[in-house]
């Protein structure tokens, strides 16, 4: 957040006497937006020229547009000591201040730079903008609401996730021989279209804590096998802390209401624990703790609590490209409430990793891949064995920026299940476009 009107011509202008050499790079480097390499060039001036107003000026523009509000602090106060009417430096020590998380005390820097008579108006509007945005930043940013609308479209050569084999051998009926499996019980193949919405809510009610709330909706119709149509609806609402040093803690509310072919299959309850930080080189560190309820109107008995953990780490890489890259582990618990069904109850972990970089103007490009192990309590009374899965997901996309509210996206994406038990064995591959509005 740069004080536009103040900055100006800055220091260089006002300091006519200043020195060359490196007050004279480090003013070319600030004039091309390098705060960076500006304080490169000053830092090591410090001890000769500490006391200098002109010098103390640009180092601390230099450090707080490079990230450093603690130093540009001690210098603008060493400017103040030397020339208490330097608005300038006054107005920049607010700027700092505000970086730094210390309100009050750039409340009382920016209002007594607004106070004084020799503001110009133009320095005086930009000081009351400044002053107003404090004041919303205090109330933790006000109320904030975004909205995403995507229509979506492809071709879903597994709807039903089911094996393509059409003949098993079930080993409870062993002696029927093989088994032949009904329509709908292996793979079927179809087009389908698909309406996402989502509504984010963030409301400050102090600066550093926040309540949350996010509501989702989604229909996806297949084009021929309608009785595979799905329909999910959700809401989150949660509080979150926001600490100086030890990063931002969130707890969530959660409830979904899960459709198949119009009907309700699953009623998910819950409740999310998470705690996120990023450092000043641009990694973010997530953990995470979730409960959820599961219920099954229509089939009580498999109704079951899950229980998850897990964490994740990502890291920008900068330059041009953008380039982002993340992993992460988790594991669980989905133990169903009627102990007669452990054979249903399993354990669960995986591992993602993924990422994402700018191809072009306006494109990015991304790709992740996860694989999730899970292992059941109980042998299964038609297989008589333990169930023991291994799913791998892999998915590789394209977002382009039609305008900053439009985007469109194509995706594909592959699933591969293998088991020991071969009714839950199959390949999956998803084609879609997308079109997201953003408003």
């Amino acid at each position: 957040m740069r004080l536009v009107a103040l900055a100006g011509a800055l220091a260089l202008a006002a300091a006519g006497a200043a020195t060359a050499g490196p007050m004279e790079d480090a003013s070319a480097h600030l004039a091309q937006g390098d705060a960076a390499a500006a304080y490169e060039v000053l830092k090591p001036e410090e001890r000769a020229r500490a006391g200098n107003p002109d010098y103390d000026y640009m180092l601390g523009i230099s450090a707080i547009d490079s990230g450093r509000p603690a130093e540009a602090v001690a210098a603008f106060e060493r400017v103040l000591a030397v020339k208490p009417d330097h608005l300038q430096a006054r107005a920049e020590l607010g700027r700092a201040y505000i970086a730094m998380n210390e309100p009050e005390a750039a409340r009382r820097e920016l209002a007594a730079v607004e106070s004084h008579e020799s503001v110009p108006d133009n320095v005086r509007e930009t000081i009351d903008r400044y002053v107003t945005a404090l004041d919303t930043g205090l109330s933790g940013g006000g109320t904030q609401i975004a909205h995403r609308l995507t229509l979506r479209a492809g071709y879903d050569t597994n709807v039903n996730n089911s094996t393509s084999d059409s003949r098993i051998l079930i080993p409870a009926f062993a002696g029927l021989g093989f088994a032949t499996l009904g329509a709908g019980a292996t793979s079927e193949e179809d087009g389908f279209g698909e309406v996402l919405g989502r509504t984010s809510l963030t409301h400050g009610i102090a600066i550093d804590k926040q309540l949350l709330l996010d509501l989702t909706a989604s229909y996806r119709a297949n084009a021929d096998l309608d009785q595979f149509n799905q329909g999910i609806a959700g809401i989150n609402f949660g509080y979150s802390q926001r600490t100086p040093d030890h990063g931002t803690f969130t707890i969530s509310g959660q409830a979904q209401a899960y459709w198949v072919d119009d009907e309700v299959y699953r009623y998910t309850y819950g409740a999310l624990g998470q705690w996120t930080y990023r450092t000043a080189g641009l990694t973010d560190y997530a953990v995470y703790l979730q409960y959820s309820k599961l219920n099954y109107p229509s089939n009580s008995v498999q109704n079951a609590n899950r229980y998850t953990g897990g964490a994740t780490i990502g890291q920008s890489l900068g330059g041009p490209r953008d380039p982002y890259v993340y992993g992460g582990a988790y594991a669980g618990l989905e133990k169903l409430t009627d102990s007669n069904f452990d054979h249903l109850s399993y354990a669960f972990g995986g591992l993602r990793a993924g990422g994402e970089l700018t191809l072009m103007p306006r494109l990015r490009g991304y790709a992740n891949a996860a694989v999730e192990f899970s292992e059941y309590e109980e042998p299964d009374p038609l297989f008589l064995e333990e169930r023991s899965t291994i799913r791998a997901d892999a998915i590789a996309g394209l977002r382009y920026q039609l305008s900053n509210e439009l985007t469109l996206g194509g995706e594909v994406a592959y699933t591969h299940s293998d088991s020991n038990i071969v009714l839950y064995e199959y390949d999956r591959v998803v084609a879609s476009l997308s079109l997201s509005l953003d408003f």
